[in-house]
């Protein structure tokens, strides 16, 4: 987001409020992303947010890492419903904590 020179520059809560809201937009949708679920306009949104955002680059980097793991696990059998529902709510609660 780029601000001509004759915009007041932004306060660095707003700036913060605005960078953690996309933050949280970008970490709750990346497997969206991973998977190639996304639309090419917020695959576009997100690769660069992940390039000028450190701390989201690494949780990506993670995530990916995490579902090469998985797959080379080898499993063929399907995760039932509610085991994928307990996992994901335990992310959003580690995620949670950890924005605390």
């Amino acid at each position: 987001m780029h601000k001509d020179s004759q915009t007041a520059p932004e306060s660095h809560a707003e700036s913060h409020s605005e960078s953690h809201a996309e933050c949280s937009e970008v970490l709750h949708r990346i497997y969206e992303y991973l998977d190639g679920e996304m639309q090419p306009s917020d695959v576009a949104r997100v690769a660069e947010h992940l390039e000028a955002c450190g701390p989201c680059l690494h949780e990506h980097d993670l995530d990916r890492a995490v579902k090469a793991a998985v797959r080379r696990s080898g499993g063929s059998e399907e995760c039932p419903d509610q085991l994928r529902v307990q996992i994901l709510q335990r992310i959003t609660m580690v995620r949670l904590e950890l924005d605390s």
